[in-house]
């Protein structure tokens, strides 16, 4: 999902139960609300970040006494920048445990899915669907299915990869 949708979630939206992220109309980018599955690590992640909110009403709360009840917009961002040492003004930091990195964004995340969406051959309409693009065209007018047992598919293969690669 695209960052602020992410960063502003509630916890009231995810079913835990069911594998789902209820993410609202009002708060997509698309402007259509839309029903996210969730693999079974995001769901462990979900049942942590729970834990780690003190019983916020968001995912990710405002760790400081602000007028934002949830995390900053450019938290995300600051942390990869401070995980892989490419702090402005800063002298490079040696290679981490991830390897030495280019600089890159939280919105980076989401052309590196789309990619690895497209190499484990998740078609391109279903994988559009899963960054919850809005289908161009034409068949955007008449395709009104919501891919949502495919998307399963695509993200949970998606996770395993990914599993795979950090384990």
């Amino acid at each position: 999902m695209r960052k602020g949708e992410f960063r502003e979630a509630l916890c009231k939206e995810f079913d835990l139960v069911e594998a789902k992220w209820r993410l609202p109309k009002e708060r997509s980018k698309s402007g259509d609300g839309i029903v996210i599955p969730l693999s079974e690590v995001v769901l462990d992640w979900l049942k942590e970040l729970q834990i780690r909110s003190c019983g916020s009403e968001y995912v990710f709360p405002s760790r400081r006494r602000s007028k934002r009840p949830c995390m900053g917009k450019d938290t995300l961002n600051r942390a990869i920048i401070k995980l892989f040492g490419h702090e402005p003004g800063k002298k490079k930091q040696p290679a981490n445990q991830m390897g030495d990195m280019e600089h890159f964004t939280v919105h980076d995340l989401r052309r590196t899915c789309r990619s690895l969406l497209a190499a484990q051959g998740t078609p391109g309409h279903v994988a559009e669907r899963c960054l919850n693009h809005k289908l161009k065209g034409v068949e955007g007018i008449y395709d009104r299915y919501d891919y949502f047992d495919e998307r399963r598919k695509a993200f949970d293969s998606l996770a395993s990869q990914v599993i795979a690669i950090t384990s």
